[in-house]
């Protein structure tokens, strides 16, 4: 609910409304992919059977699997959601909402018990169809396959446009403020430190409390809602909000640099109870409680950042360019010092490790000045 009045201002029955029909709709718009894939195959496939053809619909049904199966890979999260929903509520509650159906109970369970079942079906048809077809129609039958996978793996992709066609209108009233988006990903942070606290020193809780701190921290760091307000010369105003917003990913990435050193219950805790006092600030509008609750730390610009990520790699590629020109070097060596000057470079620039980045240097070394020794 939160989620559908911060983010999408309209009715939560209207929003399960729009899931139905981008749902359908994308599923419509996957079958006729499916056809149309089917008869480019079939195109393809005449002549290269001899005597002996495939049935027509062995490519459609090959597509039309490997969507299924794409999309129930991309759907892994909500089948794991359905199960955990499906313990927690027991053999009482399940068989309460069997007698009390409602759609939004079995929409999302029966999608993906129905894509299930369609993929285990399709799957089994083109198996056995396509072990006794000629080598050449196999291979488009594979192709046909790779194709809607890749079709399938875009499914959520799909249905998220079509979401945003249908609810477009819906929210022209309100637009969405600049931090609706933090709002909601903090709420959905500190609810999962919340349910987490049961096993706050499992690896897993700690990792999907810093996966939604890192979204929270995108949103944070996202300024489109303040460009679209001010023009391009208004560059006071957009360094202000800037500087903001640095301040408050600053803030939530502390949050996160703590929850992974935590050691104590108590720690835990008080993490938990630090979001929590910033939802309740955020939500309330509160910016000056939000900020002193816990002070971040000074935001930095993107230019030092940058600066400061590549200043030693930039000053490596400028000796590269100037040793090899300094009188008294030979052709050999300053080839030899500007390639590994450039190496060491770009090793300055990835995340590896200081012994790495020595073993790298050092076979470099070997192998470029070895061979100029005589």
């Amino acid at each position: 609910m939160l989620h559908a009045w911060i983010r999408n201002r309209y009715p939560v029955s209207l929003q399960f409304v729009t899931n139905y029909v981008a749902t359908v709709v994308t599923a419509v718009g996957m079958a006729a992919a499916t056809a149309t894939a089917g008869v480019v195959a079939a195109v393809f496939a005449t002549g290269t059977g001899g005597s002996v053809r495939a049935p027509w619909w062995l490519f459609p049904t090959a597509t039309w699997a490997a969507i299924c199966l794409s999309a129930l890979l991309v759907a892994r999260n909500d089948l794991r959601e359905i199960v955990s929903l499906f313990r927690r509520l027991g053999l009482r509650g399940l068989l309460w909402r069997v007698t009390h159906p409602q759609i939004a109970y079995w929409f999302v369970p029966g999608m993906v018990l129905a894509t299930g079942a369609v993929a285990a079906a399709a799957l089994w048809l083109t198996i056995e169809t396509a072990l006794s077809a000629p080598p050449g129609q196999q291979l488009l039958t594979a192709a046909a396959g790779l194709f809607g996978a890749i079709l399938g793996l875009q499914v959520g992709r799909w249905i998220r446009i079509v979401q945003e066609l249908l609810s477009r209108r819906y929210r022209q009233p309100q637009r969405p403020r600049p931090l609706d988006a933090v709002l909601v990903e903090l709420t959905a942070a500190t609810s999962a430190c919340f349910q987490g606290r049961a096993q706050w020193w499992n690896p897993r809780n700690i990792k999907m409390v810093r996966a939604r701190l890192a979204v929270a921290t995108e949103a944070a760091n996202d300024t489109s809602a303040i460009r679209r307000r001010t023009s391009i010369t208004e560059v006071a105003a957009r360094r202000q909000a800037r500087q903001f917003h640095a301040a408050l990913a600053e803030l939530i990435r502390r949050h996160d640099r703590a929850i992974v050193q935590v050691r104590t219950a108590q720690e835990y805790d008080a993490i938990t109870a630090s979001l929590r006092l910033g939802v309740l600030a955020l939500a309330a509008g509160d910016l000056a409680a939000l900020m002193q609750h816990s002070a971040a730390e000074p935001p930095t610009s993107r230019a030092a950042r940058l600066v400061r990520r590549t200043g030693s790699s930039l000053v490596l590629v400028a000796f590269a360019v100037v040793i090899p020109l300094l009188p008294g070097v030979d052709s050999a060596t300053g080839g030899g010092v500007r390639v590994l000057l450039l190496m060491t470079a770009a090793l300055a620039l990835t995340p590896a490790s200081d012994s790495a980045s020595s073993s790298i240097r050092s076979a470099l070394e070997r192998t470029l000045f070895t061979k100029g020794t005589p």
